[in-house]
């Protein structure tokens, strides 16, 4: 068995490890000193599913449903299980966990072959929303499970770190509890940081199979991924798409007229390998070993966004991608960054 440090999931030489689901090569000295390995390109297809802390796994591909509401999140869904997602993220928040339902319903897909995520809405008291006690969070729990019209989620997600470590505490032993009855499969959390991922460890807590993070070329979070390879939990990339001039225009960001001006790396990229800057995006987050998520409702994109495991990024075009790092968190408002909730 490997003990490079790394998670393993079989017997294997010890130049070869897997990591969240897909195998690599490399120098095990040289590993031990990464903060991340990015996967084997070549090993990544629409069917690739990475690995959770907890041993189950996921699609690498799946649909982001934020901002689509209960009514277009139908044909959305629909569209999408029939061109061959198999992912399907929603949250208590998006408040379109019916429609998402009914498109899973409207699809004909078996619920049996599609991998359901939603989120735990925590509350937050600054924003004057207090925080979910532990009789609420399974409550809430139960609500989203009738609402998707299935008998269990596959992951059920804590969505940010607000309310206080007491709070934190009292929603994630909630969500133990509804492991353990059946009403989800997998539970895990996202925005989470360091400070609170360690706040389960000392709860001596089970660890999250996942956490769900901003993650792209100018938002990596290196020092908080090499946290959780140690720990064996998955990332899961939202807001891929951020680094684009057009992403979010006339909604909620920290996204300025400036950062969308200028000559765009991404676009130089996207030139060189024949693909739009959103496929490029998508695929270098697969190629780190992330999860991702793209969203729309119109046909034509959520296909163009499957498409992403006919190409390859080179090693010099993710480094390119990877030199644009800025610690620039831009999926909420303000600049804030939930990583950093208190």
């Amino acid at each position: 068995m490997c003990s490079s440090g790394f998670p393993t999931l079989v017997d294997r030489p010890c130049d070869r490890i897997r990591l969240w689901g897909v195998e690599y090569k490399a120098d095990l000295a040289d590993m031990a000193q990464a903060s991340e390995v990015p996967p084997s390109p070549s090993s990544l297809n629409l069917s690739t599913r990475f690995n959770l802390g907890d041993g189950t796994s996921m699609p690498a591909l799946g649909f982001g449903t934020y901002q689509i509401n209960d009514d277009d999140v139908v044909a959305a869904v629909e569209t999408a299980l029939k061109l061959g997602y198999r992912h399907i993220d929603t949250a208590q928040a998006y408040e379109n966990e019916v429609g998402v339902g009914k498109g899973l319903v409207a699809s004909g897909v078996d619920t049996s072959e599609v991998f359901i995520t939603t989120k735990l809405w925590p509350g937050n008291p600054d924003w004057g929303m207090p925080s979910k006690s532990y009789d609420e969070t399974i409550a809430a729990t139960k609500a989203s499970v009738e609402k998707l019209g299935v008998d269990s989620v596959d992951l059920y997600l804590i969505h940010a770190p607000f309310g206080g470590a007491e709070a934190r505490l009292a929603m994630y032993r909630a969500m133990v509890t509804c492991q353990k009855e059946g009403l989800v499969k997998s539970i895990g959390v996202s925005n989470y940081g360091i400070a609170h991922l360690q706040e389960l460890e000392q709860a001596e807590l089970p660890l999250p199979a996942v956490n769900q993070l901003e993650l792209h070329p100018t938002n990596q979070k290196s020092e908080l991924l090499a946290y959780m390879v140690e720990r064996n939990i998955l990332p899961i990339a939202y807001s891929s798409l951020a680094p684009l001039s057009n992403w979010r225009e006339g909604q909620q960001s920290s996204k300025d007229d400036a950062s969308r001006e200028g000559p765009s790396l991404v676009a130089g990229v996207a030139e060189g390998t024949g693909r739009s800057e959103a496929q490029v995006l998508l695929r270098y987050a697969l190629q780190k070993g992330w999860c991702i998520l793209p969203k729309s409702i119109r046909e034509e994109r959520i296909a163009q966004n499957m498409d992403v495991f006919s190409f390859e990024l080179s090693d010099e075009q993710m480094s390119e991608l990877d030199g644009m790092e800025k610690d620039e968190s831009l999926a909420w408002p303000n600049g804030m960054d939930p990583t950093k909730a208190e």
